[in-house]
């Protein structure tokens, strides 16, 4: 006797079920609930632990090496040496900026730049964990898209620049006080937006929900808590958010790397990143090593200088300009092979 598998009604599919970048584990372990170790960061400033042994936690051990681990996949990799090519010198230029703003007594202002770049950086891959997100679960309505786009690059940039307003352009005060208002009435509408879907049974990405319900709050809390302190402020924030960051990236880049390279004579295709994806001892070694080596062990030699302090940015900068480049999937066969989207 033959059976036929009847399609399950829509009605009665949960709206939460969802598709995952790595599995559920992964995910909820290092795309959303690696928070918790910038909330434990944010907690431990507002306690009094002093500001410097965190903050060399986070730069030599985390956020360096993120940063640095980047040559693994493009460097490293000759097939994208070869289609980067020229893209691949920016560091050169880059590492200029930052001396000539010193030398023109414009240092703070080139830290307040680069801790904004950074912080757009940091915003763009919570968006990109979305658009992965939706690819994994086959969302293609427009209107959606863009309002999560706006809904949380907006909930990502606006912390920012009310922390702007209130240590450096107090006298704006009534426009910031506008734009908090806007913003709160735009977080009512999306709610309300999640609420029809969930009640006509539309997908409800709940890894996407996930990541803006630990997101936007950090967000909040540690710019608000920063604006405190002044412009000095900003280190504080940069830190604790960057934490939630390097641990998403150093997750999802190996993720990349072992899938890219762990196919037949991938030496002879990919050449020396094949070597550095066998083993997470390797990648590890060498972004630890390669961020001592550029750009902690420059700045610990010449403590007092305070051009090669801004030099060393350049590493950072390059780190955003090539990841605008490398991530994106549309277009990109072999980067949705290597991110498993079908």
């Amino acid at each position: 006797m033959s059976t036929v598998a009847l399609p399950v009604p829509q009605s009665l599919v949960s709206p939460w079920r969802s598709n995952w970048i790595i599995s559920k584990r992964d995910d909820l372990t290092w795309f959303i609930g690696s928070a918790a170790i910038s909330y434990v960061a944010y907690g431990m400033m507002a306690a009094g632990v002093p500001i410097t042994a965190i903050w060399l936690l986070w730069l030599i051990g985390i956020d360096g090496p993120h940063v640095i681990a980047t040559v693994t996949r493009t460097y490293f990799d000759k097939q994208e040496r070869a289609r980067l090519g020229w893209y691949l010198w920016v560091v050169v230029p880059l590492a200029v900026i930052g001396p000539v703003m010193v030398w023109l007594g414009q240092g703070s202002l080139f830290y307040l730049f680069a801790v904004c770049w950074q912080h757009y950086h940091i915003a763009k891959q919570h968006f990109g964990l979305v658009m992965l997100w939706k690819a994994k679960n086959k969302e293609r309505d427009p209107f959606d898209l863009k309002l999560d786009k706006t809904f949380l690059l907006t909930s990502t940039i606006l912390p920012l620049a009310i922390f702007v307003q209130r240590t450096r352009l107090a006298s704006l005060a009534p426009a910031g006080n506008a734009l908090l208002a806007g913003y709160l009435a735009f977080v009512g509408l999306y709610l309300l937006h999640q609420i029809r879907k969930w009640n006509t049974r539309q997908p409800m990405n709940t890894p996407k929900l996930g990541l803006l319900a630990v997101l936007i709050p950090l967000q909040w809390l540690i710019f608000m808590h920063a604006s405190t302190l002044g412009p000095d402020g900003i280190l504080r924030a940069g830190i604790t958010l960057g934490l939630f960051h390097s641990f998403q990236y150093h997750r999802l880049l190996w993720f990349h790397n072992r899938n890219r390279y762990a196919v037949p004579q991938a030496w002879q295709k990919f050449g020396i990143a094949a070597f550095f994806a066998k083993d997470f001892g390797y990648y590890l070694f060498t972004a630890i090593g390669l961020n001592l080596l550029l750009s902690i062990l420059p700045q610990t030699m010449n403590p007092q200088v305070e051009w090669i302090k801004a030099a060393v940015w350049a590493f950072p900068f390059t780190h955003y300009m090539l990841d605008s480049k490398i991530w994106r999937v549309r277009g990109n066969k072999d980067l949705a092979a290597a991110l498993r989207i079908n």
